[in-house]
């Protein structure tokens, strides 16, 4: 699909880019996010830090005593991930209630690490007693003391992991719906930035049907070299085409006269005893004005093809149907019509007579009583199939019967042009012609046209 869609590349192209980059923000806005989670964390360890200094006290007894809990209430419960630990000179120690009696803060001089702390204050990554943990420690000799006092206060990682992991959430559907958003557009984009090259698009489809010669010239500048281009070719099709149907008709003129000359000069040997000489000479005068009618025909022909022109299938049999019953050959035969004839098909109304007379032409010289023509109305294009009750043609010679004077049976009328024209007048209109047997037991000639309006299928 994307080696033959330009637009779901560069809509794919987009994505994946869009894709890469939000990925690379998240991972980088996700690692600024923890520092500064941790940053956050550590400065409130510090506050905690500070808040316990001032609620250390002596009793009588000269032993240790907090004043009150703390403010934050997560050093309460019992391994609630937030623990402190005050230590006097002498050793003795008070735990915060979540540590217990049994459980303490440690730390050795190798898991300190520098900060931007106040002096006597530093920070560690430990081993605490639910898992790995953030700790300050802290050492102050207040006056009221009269002695040194260190502090130890932390906080679990994984707090820090909670927060991170809520955090990454937030920024992975806040950065999905951004990148929808992102892709949103440049599929946007590339429509409308696509829109004139559709336009460029429905305009060649009227050329090709006739109802335009030129395609618009107020299309970006982007794509008017490629219009200009576009239409200096149209033009010189049509030119070449008028030139041609021009210089076919003069060259059969042309080839007439000679021919008739040729045709008496047979005659008169025929008279003189040349027979043989005689007969020779006027086959081949009439191969070459069977040539010439052909392709004058066909010429004539290749001018209006695909020129928007359409022809109401109704009206066409009728008229030929009425000439064959008063006039043709064919009189005596019985001429039936099946299916929808109001159908309208791309195809011009004289040229579609050639081409159904021909048809027509073919199945009444063959038929020993009824010619049935059906009209089947299909998606985009209609069947017209023309039977009759014959002796069929055989199967090896249904390709054969197209070449221009081709004739199965020297003793019928004709000249072998009918099927080969209507074969040429199919193809003009980028329509096919069969043959396939008839349910009467003759041949059934089908011929599919595209409907009017329906220039892209046949």
């Amino acid at each position: 699909m994307f080696s033959r869609n330009f637009r779901a590349r560069m809509i794919a192209v987009a994505a994946i880019w869009i894709s890469i980059v939000l990925f690379a923000s998240g991972l980088g806005l996700s690692i600024v996010i923890r520092r500064v989670v941790e940053a956050h964390f550590d400065h409130d360890l510090l506050d905690h830090a500070r808040e316990l200094a001032d609620l250390v006290e002596l009793d009588a007894a000269q032993r240790l005593f907090i004043a009150r809990n703390l403010s934050d209430p997560r050093f309460s419960p019992a391994r609630s991930g937030m623990y402190w630990q005050v230590i006097l000179q002498n050793g003795e120690t008070v735990r915060s209630p979540s540590l217990q009696d049994d459980l303490s803060l440690s730390v050795t001089p190798d898991q300190t690490r520098e900060g931007s702390l106040p002096p006597s204050t530093a920070l560690a990554n430990v081993e605490g007693p639910t898992g790995p943990m953030r700790m300050v420690r802290n050492i102050s000799e207040p006056s009221r003391l009269g002695q040194p006092v260190e502090i130890r206060i932390g906080a679990d990682e994984r707090l820090i992991s909670d927060e991170m992991e809520h955090l990454n959430l937030t920024l992975m559907a806040t950065l999905g719906l951004l990148a929808l958003a992102m892709v949103g557009t440049a599929y946007a984009q590339v429509a409308y930035g696509l829109r004139p090259l559709q336009r460029m698009s429905r305009a060649i489809v009227d050329v090709r049907s006739g109802k335009t010669t030129r395609l618009p010239e107020d299309l970006p500048e982007e794509i008017m070299p490629l219009v200009t281009e576009l239409n200096g070719m149209i033009t010189a099709n049509l030119s070449m085409v008028d030139r041609a149907r021009v210089l076919a008709g003069s060259f059969a003129h042309a080839l007439k006269t000679p021919l008739a000359i040729l045709d008496e000069e047979a005659a008169r040997l025929k008279a003189s005893g040349q027979e043989s000489h005689a007969q020779i000479l006027s086959e081949q005068c009439s191969r070459m004005a069977l040539l010439i009618d052909y392709q004058t025909a066909r010429a004539k022909a290749s001018t209006i093809a695909n020129a928007g022109a359409f022809a109401v299938v109704a009206d066409v049999l009728r008229s030929i149907i009425n000439t064959y019953s008063q006039f043709s050959p064919g009189h005596d035969r019985r001429f039936e019509v099946e299916g929808a004839t109001d159908i309208v098909v791309a195809c011009d109304t004289n040229d579609l007579t050639e081409l159904i007379g021909n048809l027509l032409d073919n199945a009444a010289k063959w038929a020993r009583d009824r010619v049935v023509i059906s009209i089947e109305d299909l998606d985009s294009s209609v069947l017209i199939t023309v039977e009759d009750d014959g002796p069929g043609i055989p199967a090896e010679h249904r390709m054969r019967v197209f070449d221009v004077g081709t004739r199965l049976d020297d003793a019928k009328p004709g000249t072998g042009l009918g099927l080969a024209i209507a074969r040429d007048l199919t193809s003009l209109y980028d329509g096919r012609l069969w043959i396939e047997d008839s349910r009467m037991g003759g041949a059934a000639l089908k011929l599919s046209l595209r409907k009017k309006g329906d220039p892209s299928s046949s």
